[in-house]
């Protein structure tokens, strides 16, 4: 039995153009799934999955929430109900919680935390209640010691937001597992995606002395715990925040 095979399945992936979120993509499709993928612009996987008709890129704000409700019905008609949601959208700030700009901290917890827990809420209504389903949430390793490291994950506002987000994969997970769908985070450590604004090659000698791996992620590096998480190999996982990090944190 192929324990990680998604033929079938309908994920729905955000933040899906850049980074972990397109490579997500990529890796859900060759594990046979089908993909939603979303994003404010989604010209990035229209020119990586161009003809594929697996793929429905969607233009979407995450706080448009009846922007959700369409995207939610156009998904239905095309590709059937969702099977599993990936919370991938984020953005990173780098604002003191202290003295920070207020109207930027609350712009990160809106995005990073408030736009997961709305897509969730509309995804389990329409799609899992009743039927099951799978919820994955992309957290950061780093956010487990945000005080030591916050300089690396982006900010005090980010890893405050991040932590949240493990909390509240806890919280739902045991919310909705009556109704048999799991919820569970994947935490990256230092990847190297856009959202750094650095050469790689800036941030390998800025981190990788710190990782006992010897190097920084790159997107690739989530994608099979992605898959196992949203396969039937994980069928008794739930709550649980999964950390992807080089060895860079090796605690809770």
């Amino acid at each position: 039995m192929n324990m990680f095979n998604l033929t079938g399945m309908t994920i729905l992936v955000t933040g899906a153009s850049g980074g972990i979120g397109l490579a997500l993509v990529q890796g859900f499709l060759e594990a046979g799934g089908k993909v939603v993928a979303i994003d404010l612009n989604c010209s990035a996987v229209e020119d990586a999955f161009s003809g594929n008709e697996r793929v429905m890129p969607v233009s979407l704000d995450l706080m448009d929430l009846d922007g959700i409700r369409d995207v939610l019905n156009k998904m239905r008609d095309g590709f059937g109900p969702i099977d599993v949601l990936v919370n991938n959208a984020g953005i990173k700030s780098a604002e003191r919680l202290i003295d920070g700009d207020r109207s930027k901290i609350q712009r990160t917890l809106a995005i990073n935390v408030d736009a997961v827990l709305n897509l969730t809420r509309f995804v389990f209504e329409d799609c899992f209640k009743g039927r099951g389903g799978r919820v994955i949430n992309i957290g950061s390793s780093i956010s487990s010691r945000g005080a030591v490291f916050n300089y690396q994950a982006g900010g005090a506002d980010y890893c405050y937001s991040k932590a949240i987000v493990h909390d509240l994969t806890r919280l739902i997970a045991f919310e909705v597992a009556p109704e048999g769908v799991t919820v569970n985070a994947i935490a990256p450590g230092i990847v190297h995606t856009p959202m750094h604004g650095r050469p790689l090659e800036e941030t390998e000698a800025r981190h990788a002395g710190r990782i006992p791996l010897g190097r920084i992620g790159q997107p690739t590096d989530i994608v099979g715990a992605a898959v196992f998480l949203a396969s039937k190999s994980a069928n008794y996982i739930t709550g649980q925040v999964l950390h992807v990090n080089g060895g860079m944190i090796m605690s809770d």
